[in-house]
């Protein structure tokens, strides 16, 4: 059979992908699930963000969400018109994508020994997880076989950051993480805290009073924690905040200098977790592409 591509990538929904990119040829999207109101919906697909923002902000039981199931990654992986496929997942710490992926790429061999399948952990989220995917894309658009597209992602990965800031503490009291009266306490305070994503490390770096603090925190604490010698990509991210995206972009470009900032809408799953109101950005090296191998 002879395939249209060398490679092909695989994400979830939470890669939040725009969406040029995301219905490209060679790229698939696999949906997460969000259970709302006795309703499976597909993330992305069967509810408007604006709709489910406003759902969580309602009253009632809260929706919840699952990761895509092994028969989803496997539909996908067995549809790829390529060479070969690789799989971008977040880590296993904050999801089962990643288990449920590779179990899918065991049921594949079973059928096709031949398939070859990558499934790379990224170690990131948000939107350092769509600045890695997006760079994925990018080395898979360029007509690079597997072992160079893996390798591009993962070095994207490592210097992946993130930091973003809640805008309420109470869907944290879900997890037990946070007692509610300390989130009630934060709430009324008007308080933000400003954490950040590293690999599968959650760190609280301060705790801010207000957003335009927190704009200016979240600036300052991505520059300390990148490579000033190093070109970077970045972006900002927003949870049912689209408002205060160009306010953050303005922060980066008078922290790192001028130069592009991309906006990211976050999917909705995210903000399951952290409720809406989430702001962030995120930084990954901008490495050039390696030169393709010759096909085997």
């Amino acid at each position: 059979m002879i395939r249209a591509a060398r490679t092909a990538l695989v994400v979830d929904s939470s890669a939040c992908l725009p969406p040029a990119l995301g219905e490209a040829p060679w790229v698939t999207v696999v949906p997460m699930t969000l259970h709302v109101d006795g309703r499976d919906l597909r993330d992305g697909i069967d509810i408007a963000i604006e709709a489910f923002y406003a759902r969580l902000r309602g009253p009632g039981p809260l929706p919840t969400s699952s990761s895509p199931a092994p028969g989803a990654y496997l539909e996908a992986f067995g549809g790829a018109d390529a060479e070969a496929v690789v799989c971008l997942t977040i880590p296993e710490r904050y999801s089962m994508m990643g288990r449920s992926a590779r179990l899918a790429v065991e049921l594949l061999r079973e059928r096709d020994p031949s398939r070859d399948v990558r499934v790379v952990d990224t170690g990131t989220a948000a939107g350092g997880y769509t600045l890695v995917a997006e760079a994925a894309a990018a080395a898979c658009a360029a007509g690079l076989g597997p072992d160079r597209v893996v390798a591009h992602t993962q070095a994207v990965a490592r210097g992946a950051q993130v930091i973003g800031a809640l805008e309420t503490l109470r869907f944290l009291t879900r997890s037990g993480r946070v007692p509610a009266i300390a989130a009630l306490g934060g709430d009324l305070l008007r308080v933000r805290p400003v954490f950040a994503l590293s690999g599968t490390d959650i760190r609280r770096l301060a705790v801010v009073r207000g957003t335009r603090r927190a704009l200016r925190t979240i600036a300052e604490q991505l520059r300390a924690l990148t490579d000033a010698t190093r070109p970077l990509r970045l972006a900002v991210f927003t949870a049912g905040a689209a408002e205060t995206a160009d306010a953050l972009a303005a922060e980066l470009c008078a922290t790192f200098g001028a130069q592009p900032v991309e906006r990211l809408a976050l999917t909705p799953v995210i903000a399951l977790h952290t409720g809406p109101g989430l702001l962030g950005a995120a930084a990954v090296p901008d490495l050039p592409l390696p030169d393709p191998a010759p096909p085997r």
